[in-house]
Protein backbone atom coordinates (compact mmCIF):
# COMPACT_ATOMS: atom_id res chain seq x y z
CA UNK A 1 0.00 0.00 0.00
CA UNK A 2 1.45 3.37 -0.99
CA UNK A 3 1.83 6.23 1.51
CA UNK A 4 -1.06 8.24 0.02
CA UNK A 5 -3.43 5.30 0.36
CA UNK A 6 -2.30 4.73 3.94
CA UNK A 7 -2.89 8.37 4.89
CA UNK A 8 -6.29 8.37 3.14
CA UNK A 9 -7.36 5.27 5.01
CA UNK A 10 -5.93 6.10 8.43
CA UNK A 11 -6.15 9.91 8.61
CA UNK A 12 -8.13 9.94 11.87
CA UNK A 13 -5.82 7.37 13.46
CA UNK A 14 -2.78 9.40 12.41
CA UNK A 15 -4.27 12.62 13.75
CA UNK A 16 -5.28 11.08 17.09
CA UNK A 17 -1.65 10.04 17.70
CA UNK A 18 -0.90 13.71 18.45
CA UNK A 19 -3.60 13.76 21.13
CA UNK A 20 -2.33 10.55 22.70
CA UNK A 21 1.28 11.77 22.55
CA UNK A 22 0.75 15.46 23.34
CA UNK A 23 4.06 15.80 25.21
CA UNK A 24 6.02 14.62 22.16
CA UNK A 25 4.04 16.92 19.86
CA UNK A 26 4.72 19.94 22.07
CA UNK A 27 8.45 19.10 22.13
CA UNK A 28 8.41 18.87 18.33
CA UNK A 29 6.68 22.25 18.07
CA UNK A 30 9.19 23.77 20.50
CA UNK A 31 12.05 22.34 18.43
CA UNK A 32 10.69 23.76 15.18
CA UNK A 33 10.14 27.16 16.78
CA UNK A 34 13.81 27.21 17.83
CA UNK A 35 14.96 26.89 14.21
CA UNK A 36 12.19 28.34 12.05
CA UNK A 37 13.01 32.05 12.39
CA UNK A 38 10.78 34.89 11.25
CA UNK A 39 8.70 34.51 8.12
CA UNK A 40 5.74 36.19 6.45
CA UNK A 41 4.39 33.59 4.05
CA UNK A 42 4.93 29.90 4.67
CA UNK A 43 4.10 26.60 3.00
CA UNK A 44 4.10 23.17 4.61
CA UNK A 45 4.82 20.34 2.20
CA UNK A 46 3.05 17.21 3.38
CA UNK A 47 0.77 19.26 5.62
CA UNK A 48 -1.05 16.16 6.81
CA UNK A 49 -3.80 17.11 9.24
CA UNK A 50 -2.49 20.65 9.66
CA UNK A 51 -1.37 20.43 13.27
CA UNK A 52 2.12 21.82 12.64
CA UNK A 53 0.96 24.51 10.18
CA UNK A 54 -1.69 25.74 12.60
CA UNK A 55 0.65 25.87 15.61
CA UNK A 56 3.41 27.59 13.63
CA UNK A 57 1.27 30.12 11.73
CA UNK A 58 1.95 28.60 8.31
CA UNK A 59 -0.78 29.70 5.94
CA UNK A 60 -0.57 27.15 3.10
CA UNK A 61 -0.26 23.39 2.99
CA UNK A 62 -0.08 20.79 0.26
CA UNK A 63 -0.70 17.06 0.48
CA UNK A 64 -1.97 14.27 -1.77
CA UNK A 65 -4.36 12.63 0.72
CA UNK A 66 -7.84 14.17 0.62
CA UNK A 67 -8.70 12.91 4.11
CA UNK A 68 -5.65 14.70 5.53
CA UNK A 69 -6.42 17.89 3.61
CA UNK A 70 -9.96 17.98 5.01
CA UNK A 71 -8.59 17.87 8.57
CA UNK A 72 -5.97 20.53 7.81
CA UNK A 73 -8.62 22.77 6.28
CA UNK A 74 -10.76 22.38 9.41
CA UNK A 75 -7.78 23.81 11.33
CA UNK A 76 -7.74 26.94 9.18
CA UNK A 77 -4.92 25.99 6.81
CA UNK A 78 -5.39 26.93 3.14
CA UNK A 79 -4.89 23.56 1.49
CA UNK A 80 -4.15 22.46 -2.05
CA UNK A 81 -3.97 18.90 -3.31
CA UNK A 82 -0.55 18.70 -4.91
CA UNK A 83 2.56 16.57 -5.23
CA UNK A 84 5.76 17.75 -3.54
CA UNK A 85 7.59 17.42 -6.88
CA UNK A 86 5.15 19.73 -8.67
CA UNK A 87 4.17 22.63 -6.42
CA UNK A 88 1.41 24.80 -7.93
CA UNK A 89 3.10 28.10 -7.06
CA UNK A 90 5.18 30.64 -8.93
CA UNK A 91 8.93 30.91 -8.46
CA UNK A 92 9.89 32.86 -5.34
CA UNK A 93 6.46 32.83 -3.68
CA UNK A 94 7.35 31.85 -0.09
CA UNK A 95 9.92 32.89 2.45
CA UNK A 96 9.52 29.58 4.35
CA UNK A 97 8.90 25.98 3.29
CA UNK A 98 8.48 23.38 6.04
CA UNK A 99 8.91 19.61 5.70
CA UNK A 100 7.78 18.33 9.13
CA UNK A 101 8.25 14.54 9.21
CA UNK A 102 7.62 14.37 5.45
CA UNK A 103 10.83 13.37 3.65
CA UNK A 104 10.55 9.76 4.81
CA UNK A 105 7.23 9.36 2.97
CA UNK A 106 8.33 10.83 -0.37
CA UNK A 107 9.33 8.74 -3.39
CA UNK A 108 11.95 11.29 -4.44
CA UNK A 109 12.86 13.63 -1.58
CA UNK A 110 15.66 15.38 -3.48
CA UNK A 111 13.31 16.36 -6.28
CA UNK A 112 10.84 17.69 -3.68
CA UNK A 113 13.62 19.76 -2.09
CA UNK A 114 14.62 21.14 -5.50
CA UNK A 115 11.00 22.14 -6.07
CA UNK A 116 10.89 23.80 -2.64
CA UNK A 117 14.02 25.75 -3.63
CA UNK A 118 12.16 27.01 -6.72
CA UNK A 119 9.15 28.37 -4.80
CA UNK A 120 11.30 30.05 -2.14
CA UNK A 121 12.25 33.71 -2.36
CA UNK A 122 15.95 34.55 -2.45
CA UNK A 123 17.16 34.36 1.15
CA UNK A 124 14.12 32.23 1.99
CA UNK A 125 14.50 29.21 4.27
CA UNK A 126 13.57 25.58 4.28
CA UNK A 127 13.06 23.75 7.56
CA UNK A 128 13.32 19.96 7.48
CA UNK A 129 12.41 17.92 10.56
CA UNK A 130 12.35 14.19 11.05
CA UNK A 131 13.40 11.13 12.97
CA UNK A 132 16.95 10.27 11.86
CA UNK A 133 17.54 6.67 10.78
CA UNK A 134 20.72 6.64 12.84
CA UNK A 135 18.97 7.62 16.08
CA UNK A 136 17.72 5.08 18.61
CA UNK A 137 14.12 6.12 17.88
CA UNK A 138 14.79 5.82 14.15
CA UNK A 139 16.09 2.29 14.64
CA UNK A 140 13.00 1.45 16.70
CA UNK A 141 10.64 2.90 14.07
CA UNK A 142 12.43 1.02 11.29
CA UNK A 143 11.70 -2.26 13.09
CA UNK A 144 8.00 -1.54 13.59
CA UNK A 145 5.80 -3.63 11.37
CA UNK A 146 2.61 -2.85 13.33
CA UNK A 147 2.44 0.78 12.15
CA UNK A 148 0.89 1.39 8.73
CA UNK A 149 2.80 4.69 8.62
CA UNK A 150 6.37 3.77 9.49
CA UNK A 151 6.26 0.37 7.82
CA UNK A 152 6.11 2.29 4.51
CA UNK A 153 8.56 5.05 5.53
CA UNK A 154 12.19 5.37 4.46
CA UNK A 155 14.06 7.10 7.28
CA UNK A 156 17.29 8.93 6.46
CA UNK A 157 20.46 9.43 8.48
CA UNK A 158 21.56 12.93 9.46
CA UNK A 159 24.31 12.78 6.83
CA UNK A 160 21.84 11.70 4.14
CA UNK A 161 19.56 14.65 4.96
CA UNK A 162 22.50 17.08 4.74
CA UNK A 163 23.52 15.56 1.39
CA UNK A 164 19.96 15.92 0.04
CA UNK A 165 19.82 19.58 1.10
CA UNK A 166 23.20 20.25 -0.52
CA UNK A 167 22.05 18.50 -3.72
CA UNK A 168 19.10 20.90 -3.83
CA UNK A 169 21.54 23.87 -3.44
CA UNK A 170 20.57 24.76 0.14
CA UNK A 171 23.07 26.07 2.69
CA UNK A 172 22.53 24.67 6.18
CA UNK A 173 22.29 27.44 8.79
CA UNK A 174 21.07 25.77 11.96
CA UNK A 175 20.65 22.26 13.37
CA UNK A 176 18.80 21.36 16.57
CA UNK A 177 17.66 18.12 18.18
CA UNK A 178 14.85 17.18 20.57
CA UNK A 179 14.85 14.37 23.09
CA UNK A 180 11.59 12.43 23.07
CA UNK A 181 12.55 9.00 24.35
CA UNK A 182 16.26 8.19 24.03
CA UNK A 183 18.03 11.45 23.22
CA UNK A 184 18.49 13.26 19.90
CA UNK A 185 15.34 11.53 18.64
CA UNK A 186 14.24 14.28 16.26
CA UNK A 187 16.33 16.61 14.12
CA UNK A 188 15.28 19.96 12.72
CA UNK A 189 17.45 21.69 10.13
CA UNK A 190 17.11 25.22 8.79
CA UNK A 191 18.78 25.85 5.45
CA UNK A 192 18.66 28.95 3.26
CA UNK A 193 18.33 29.69 -0.40
CA UNK A 194 21.38 31.93 -0.36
Amino acid sequence: MKSVEIFERYAERYDSWYDRNRDWFLKEIELIKRVIGDFKLGLEVGVGTGRFAKELGIRYGIDLANAMLRLAKSRGVEVIKADAKHLPFKDGTFDLVLFAFTLCFLDDPVEALIEAFRVLKDDGAIVVCGVPADSMLGKEYSQRKDSPFYSSARLYSVDEIFTMLESAKFDVEKVEFADLKYGKDVICIRACKC
